[in-house]
């Protein structure tokens, strides 16, 4: 069974409902990402079969539970505006769920769920499931960086993160005797060429690159 038929997109005053997810209720939250958190992903290159590695900005929950982060006000009704402040502050974009439309709000035990929209819950012989549509969330994150909501990854942010990756590379490379460090390496290895491949691409086309 699925829960789709009460999911509300995020909103100051939502509809009420009886049905409920048997679930419990979490703290209203909303996206935020820092210019320096990113990540490589690989997503479909046009009409082309295999997919491209592209870096997309990595998101954290600013979450608004009263007592925590500047939240005041309560559960039902927290005061967000100082937590917003000092997310920005400290450099972070928060994404707007009004404008960007990401998230959905559940009936939940003692309060709402509150998901990103391409999680869907079902519900399975009595058990609660949760699942994610991976390429619909990265495709999302793609579109941040189309429309200017967040800014193209500075040159010296994926410089750190190829060298980060380099080291692992050779923290498993000093582990040559344990068989699970060799596939290991492999693959950081291929991550490492598809890091390079992404950087270069956005060097030479810029913002093309994500279209």
């Amino acid at each position: 069974m699925s829960y789709d038929d009460i999911a509300q997109p995020w909103q100051p005053h939502k509809k009420s409902s009886s049905k409920r997810i048997p679930k419990q209720a979490n703290s209203p939250w909303i996206y935020m990402h820092h210019p320096t958190q990113w990540t490589l992903e690989y997503i479909a290159d046009g009409k082309k079969k295999d997919k491209k590695p592209i870096w997309l900005p990595k998101f954290a929950q600013l979450i608004f539970m009263p007592g925590v982060n500047g939240v005041g006000g309560s559960q039902d009704a927290p005061q967000t505006q100082l937590a917003r402040l000092q997310a920005q502050d400290r450099g972070h974009i928060l994404i707007n769920p009004e404008q960007h439309d990401y998230l959905r709000v559940y009936p939940a035990i003692n309060g709402e769920l509150t998901l990103n929209k391409w999680q869907k819950i079902e519900n399975l012989g009595g058990r609660v499931y949760i699942t994610g549509d991976d390429d619909g969330f990265a495709q999302f994150r793609r579109s941040l960086v189309l429309d200017g909501t967040i800014k193209l990854p500075h040159a010296e942010v994926l410089a750190g993160l190829i060298l980060k990756q380099q080291e692992l590379i050779s923290l498993h490379e000093s582990k040559p005797h344990i068989p699970a460090a060799v596939k290991e390496t492999s693959a950081a290895e291929q991550k490492l060429l598809d890091m390079h491949t992404a950087t270069t691409a956005l060097n030479e086309k810029g913002i093309k690159y994500y279209e």
